[in-house]
């Protein structure tokens, strides 16, 4: 594991009471991937006892070389989703779950997709509806469920809105060209966080239930970077990545704010939270690798009509979080700071 003064330090507050004391047991989904490992190592941190899920006996194996093999984490394998009871022994004796894992497959055929989403968010939902000592659950959505970026477009998105233009487009009729991938990943999203919302207003489990939207995750990268976290180390090599400007957020503060949801603050109830700081472009990355990296020489040049994505996000509970639990004045962690940790170790 890579250590810097982030990954080692909790930084919890210690005067405020946690909505799980520690100790506890959360079940984290996806615990190899590039945020679910984030969540992770906090919760490790902050003296959690965790159980990672992974989708192989080998990830889940290299999940315990990552952590160290800490004596607070165990491992469960769930290799499908979306079968009915398939997480019924995985949620046993936890106190709070969160649901990261999700289909990254990019299929652009929404049958292959959304529905296989929407099953999984259900089967765990009801695994944990049966499961007394389930106090808190956290599903792990996307910013694409509430506003895809539309650089040079101006735009407000509240809690309450839903990118429902973008789901009409993933289930237009076929052919299901690759161009087509993204949307119905988006769709996937919008899906499962709706099932998940369906299913606390009409089954009214005993747990508490947020969600958290996460933008564009850029970090230190602990397990796999994925399309995002390797963002920023393919443009020192000289490749800007196919994505749009939109809003940045570091891999752990989106952690951290995951774990408050799910396990440290207890005022945090049915909650939408908006994991966004701020809107970056790739020259805006460009010029910093630049300053950090003076004598790079495969640095990426700037794309043309690199306009900046204009939406206003409601976005200011995830920072207020973060200071009050984390003491980072009411601020996410800047661009600079994500991108140097996002490169720490490269040549």
């Amino acid at each position: 594991m890579q250590h810097t003064s982030r990954l080692e330090d909790p930084g919890v507050a210690q005067s405020e009471t946690r909505a799980q004391s520690q100790g506890s047991l959360i079940l984290v989904t996806g615990a190899t991937g590039f945020i679910g490992a984030h969540i992770v190592n906090e919760a490790l941190k902050a003296g959690y006892k965790v159980r990672g899920t992974s989708r192989s006996e080998e990830r889940a194996e290299y999940t315990k070389k990552v952590f160290e093999y800490h004596p607070n984490y165990s491992t469960a394998v769930v290799s499908g989703f979306e079968q009915e009871g398939i997480f019924d022994d995985v949620v046993k004796g936890c106190d709070a779950i969160i649901h990261v894992a999700t289909a990254t497959s990019f299929d652009p055929d929404p049958h292959n997709v959304v529905g296989p989403t929407v099953a999984g968010v259900e089967s765990i939902l009801r695994s944990a509806a049966k499961t007394p000592s389930v106090k808190r659950f956290v599903l792990t959505s996307s910013s694409v469920a509430a506003l895809l970026p539309q650089p040079g477009n101006e735009l407000t998105v509240g809690v309450d809105d839903w990118n429902d233009e973008v789901y009409e487009q993933a289930w237009a009729p076929p052919p299901y060209t690759p161009d087509r991938a993204f949307a119905t990943y988006a769709a996937s999203k919008i899906a499962g966080e709706k099932a998940f919302w369906k299913f606390v207003k009409e089954e009214k489990p005993n747990f508490v239930a947020n969600t958290v939207l996460p933008n564009f995750n850029i970090g230190t990268i602990l397990t796999a970077g994925g399309p995002t976290g390797s963002a920023v180390p393919s443009v020192l090599g000289g490749n800007i990545p196919p994505f749009p400007s939109q809003y940045h957020i570091d891999v752990i503060d989106n952690a951290r704010i995951h774990l408050i949801a799910a396990a440290l603050d207890p005022c945090i109830k049915n909650e939408r939270i908006f994991a966004f700081n701020k809107t970056f472009t790739w020259t805006d990355i460009i010029e910093i690798l630049k300053e950090l990296r003076p004598d790079a020489k495969t640095i990426a040049s700037p794309p043309e009509n690199d306009e900046r994505h204009l939406s206003k996000v409601p976005n200011e509970l995830g920072a207020e979080l973060l200071k009050k639990w984390y003491d980072q004045k009411g601020e996410y962690t800047s661009l600079r700071e994500s991108i140097e940790a996002s490169i720490e170790g490269l040549d």
